[in-house]
Order: structure tokens, then sequence, then C-alpha cells
């Protein structure tokens, strides 16, 4: 899952959506809860998991304890400045509790909210990322009127490509050796989804 962008200008500062943030989202199958430092003790053993990290430039967290700082910090839900939105959320079974994956949106001021995910191996092929991933949109859109969203994707990650293409998003541009990583040269696909294309997509209407 890829770090936030850049921010943009102040915005949500007052509060006013602090109430909001914290709903719990549901799809028949999942529980989508928003991530707080009592998460952490559930994900720091999958997220030491190193697939998890092949198509991105990131690593398995040092300890349980910067874990725990980690998800404290992410837990206000805002950028330090108050201009993005900064919303993560764990994906859970419905039936039993389990920690599946996660959903991040990074909520911007005129600019497309930006969608990045994953799901835990023991997980995959089953649907999940497109179960959350499309409620975590249909919310945004909803209840933050979202207009936009972004993503890039390693160029190799082809179940992240089949899904954003599920999803609705169009490819828009390719950054042959956008990032070095894992020993390799990574090329990366940007690509947008319009809320309105996203409403009348097949996708969606099946979680209205």
């Amino acid at each position: 899952m890829s770090e936030p962008g850049s921010t943009a200008g102040a915005a949500w500062q007052d509060g006013s959506l602090d109430a909001l943030l914290e709903v719990v989202l549901s799809t028949p199958r999942l529980r989508l809860e928003p991530q707080c430092e009592c998460h952490a003790d559930g994900l720091f053993p999958l997220l030491a998991d190193p697939r998890l990290y092949t198509h991105i430039p990131l690593e398995p967290p040092a300890s349980l304890q910067a874990l725990r700082e980690r998800l404290a910090r992410l837990s206000a839900r805002r950028s330090p400045d108050g201009g993005e939105l900064w919303l993560n959320w764990v994906m859970c079974d419905a039936r039993d509790g389990a920690f599946v994956g996660r959903v991040q949106a990074t909520v911007r001021t005129k600019r497309p909210a930006y969608l990045a995910y994953e799901v835990f191996p023991a997980h995959w092929r089953r649907g999940y990322a497109l179960e959350g991933c499309t409620r975590v949109i249909r919310w945004l859109i909803d209840e933050l009127d979202v207009a936009e969203f972004s993503a890039e994707v390693d160029a190799l990650n082809a179940a992240s490509l089949r899904l954003l293409e599920r999803l609705g998003f169009e490819r828009v541009s390719f950054r042959a050796a956008a990032d070095t990583f894992k020993g390799r040269v990574s090329d990366e696909w940007a690509w947008r989804l319009e809320a309105a294309a996203f409403q009348r997509s097949a996708v969606a209407a099946g979680l209205r």
C-alpha cells in the first residue's frame, strides 16, 4: 500500500467530519473498520509477510511498537496541515472477525482521491479486494462527494491491474523506470476513475 501523496490546501480542520470518519462500513462478507492503534497486534504478524511488498517500495514494520505508533498517528484521519484526509480501513471477515486486508484512501481538495489496498495472502483470489474497494469508493462518493479517483500500480502487478479494470478505472499514463526497489526497476501505470462512470458500472450496481 502506497504512502499518501503531497498535501493540498487546508480543509476539514474543524472536526465536523470526526464522527463520520469513524463509521464502520459493511458488505455481505466484510466489516471495514476505521484503522486505529487497537488493530496493531493483529496486523503485525500479517504485515510481516514479504509477499505483500513485491510490487511496492515498502518493507514490513520494524517492530510492533513502530506499527502501534504509526497507526496512532494515522488515527487522526488528517494530514498535519489538515489539507488531506488520510482514511484507512481494516477489512475483517464478517463471520469471525479475521483480518483480510486493508483499503486506503487519501482525499485531497481539488485533486482526485488516491486509492490503494492490500489483501493478506491467506485471502488472495477470493474477491475481497473488489468487494472492499467498491464499498469504500461508494462511501466516498456518497458521503464526501468525491468526484474522481486515482491509483498507481507497478506494471508487473497483474492482480491489481485486473482489479482496477473491474472497478472501472482507465489507464491514463505509463511511466518507465518510475521507481527502483527490491533489486529491480519498476515501471508504473497511472489510472483514473470518475465517480459518474463508477455509478454507471455493473460493479457499483451490485453494492448500492
